[in-house]
């Protein structure tokens, strides 16, 4: 079990409505939210940190989704006590997917509302679900790449979310997390669809050059789907474009209308 008291950059807080929990995009860790604002309406925006980078620097990445997926829902397990939402981009997605599973699983106070965008099904074999990179073309990974074509898309990265050059005593560091982020994603499939009871969006982004829109489709296997498509590549993401807060916002109160109207019913 990882260390439970890092696994957010600080405490929720206790006066907020409900909560809006963001898994990270690969090779990147909680800060990769840093240009979001603190809230999307009632949601307090709480980045979940993985072990291996920023804070939690000295932790090894992990290298299996259900182990991050159960050590994440004991973490996080005290902080599920109001109405709440996974959001996951790309890596995050199937992290938030899993995650969401396994909460339910333990019979925890489950996601008002999961949103998954940029990433394929994780049922599909992953040579089907990620294209070769292209020279020239950004935000495709592959466990082939040299650790300088990994270098070049951390600079990528951190040039998109409005960063330095990063320090080159600090490359091997990043490139270590990038890479095991990668050959988790790629080494992660279930064998079949695992729908969850929350209700689900999924968002597709014009111009990723990787996840068409259309092939967030198939996450109606995995639940009660809504998609969305928005105008952006597969960096737009981490720069909390307006487009997105005010999907989050409005996703978040149709799924929180739905579920008071199931509970009124129920109560009845």
């Amino acid at each position: 079990m990882q260390s439970t008291g890092r696994w957010l950059l600080k405490p929720p807080s206790p006066e907020a409505e409900a909560r809006l929990f963001c898994l990270p995009y690969s090779g990147t860790g909680a800060s990769s939210y840093r240009r979001w604002p603190t809230r999307i309406g009632p949601l307090e925006v709480c980045p979940v940190q993985l072990p291996g980078r920023e804070n939690r620097i000295r932790h090894p990445p992990y290298r299996s989704v259900p182990d991050f997926a159960a050590d994440a829902a004991e973490a996080l397990a005290p902080h599920l006590d109001r109405p709440y939402v996974l959001f996951g981009h790309c890596m995050g997605a199937l992290l938030a997917h899993a995650l969401a599973a396994r909460i339910e699983d333990l019979g925890l106070n489950r996601a008002t509302l999961l949103v998954v965008s940029s990433a394929a099904v994780p049922h599909v074999p992953a040579e089907q679900r990620y294209r070769a990179p292209e020279a020239g073309v950004g935000g495709i990974y592959h466990p082939s790449m040299t650790d300088e074509q990994f270098a070049d898309e951390l600079h990528h990265v951190s040039a998109a979310l409005g960063g330095e050059e990063i320090l080159p005593e600090l490359l091997p560091l990043a490139l270590r997390v990038l890479r095991a982020d990668v050959e988790l994603c790629y080494g992660y499939r279930l064998p079949a669809p695992r729908p969850v009871r929350s209700p689900l969006t999924a968002i597709g982004w014009t111009a990723d050059p990787e996840v068409a829109p259309e092939a967030m489709l198939r996450w109606s296997a995995y639940g009660n789907a809504r998609h969305r498509v928005l105008e952006g590549d597969k960096l737009s993401c981490l720069a909390a474009p307006t487009a997105l807060t005010r999907l989050l916002e409005e996703e978040y109160a149709c799924a929180a209308s739905a579920t008071d109207k199931t509970t009124t019913r129920g109560a009845r």
